[in-house]
């Protein structure tokens, strides 16, 4: 059937959508002009079209008219999908729109991988996707097939999520994040290799005066990093040196 016979079947059954809605008459469903022929995704980042296609698994005589709502849970099933929802382009196509859950730390599973603000568990190799993430810490173990890592690392990333909100320069230089047993935050860089003492949340404030306590002290004393950038009190910073 040519493509603009195709259309113009489309275009007329749009009235046959406002008259019956959901409830399509089966003769119209089975139509050929109705056949899934293309597969429109946006906002996928990880995933391919490919990947969606398997998720809807499609086979050569699925119509637009199909279980819209199954489909759409088939593609929020995916450990990468937050939300997604599919709809129909008359006359042959569906429309997958989604948003990916974006990894934002490596936590040990015990094998380091990728996990979200919420901390669900992203099925991506760090080393494909070339993910530069901090590490996080913990005592806690994930459970085998768990979808979650545990509560708390679940609050490092979380932590995670607000500092990168807070400052993005400073996240960049962020090796690690680990609880303390004071349970403050204990947020590692490498180079130079300094460690801050946070309270949880910090503000963009209170990042910045640590920022500046570090770069006087490097002033101050040349050639000598401070190993040390206390933030845990609101009405001061507190430096500290290696003894050597």
């Amino acid at each position: 059937m040519r493509r603009d016979v195709q259309i113009l079947l489309g275009t007329a059954c749009l009235g046959a959508v406002a008259l019956w809605g959901e409830r399509i008459p089966k003769a119209l469903a089975t139509m050929e002009v109705f056949r899934v022929r293309d597969v429109e995704v946006r906002g996928a980042r990880f995933l391919s079209e490919q990947d969606i296609e398997g998720l809807l698994a499609l086979t050569p005589e699925s119509s637009i008219w199909g279980e819209i709502q199954r489909w759409t849970d088939q593609v929020v099933s995916h450990p990468l999908v937050k939300t997604g929802r599919v709809t129909r382009k008359l006359p042959d196509g569906l429309l997958v729109s989604l948003v990916e859950r974006i990894p934002i730390a490596l936590a040990p599973t015990p094998a380091l991988e990728p996990v979200d603000a919420e901390g669900y568990r992203l099925p991506l190799d760090p080393a494909t996707y070339r993910l530069d993430l901090p590490i996080l810490f913990s005592q806690e173990k994930t459970p085998e097939g768990a979808r979650l890592v545990p509560e708390e690392v679940r609050r490092l990333a979380a932590e995670v999520d607000h500092l990168m909100a807070a400052d993005s320069a400073f996240l960049r230089l962020v090796s690690s994040v680990e609880w303390t047993e004071k349970g403050s935050l204990l947020v590692r860089w490498t180079d130079p290799r300094v460690d801050f003492l946070l309270p949880s949340q910090a503000s963009p404030m209170r990042l910045r005066a640590g920022l500046s306590a570090l770069a006087d002290a490097v002033l101050k004393y040349p050639g000598r990093v401070p190993s040390e950038i206390d933030l845990r009190f609101s009405d001061q910073v507190v430096v500290r040196h290696q003894v050597d």
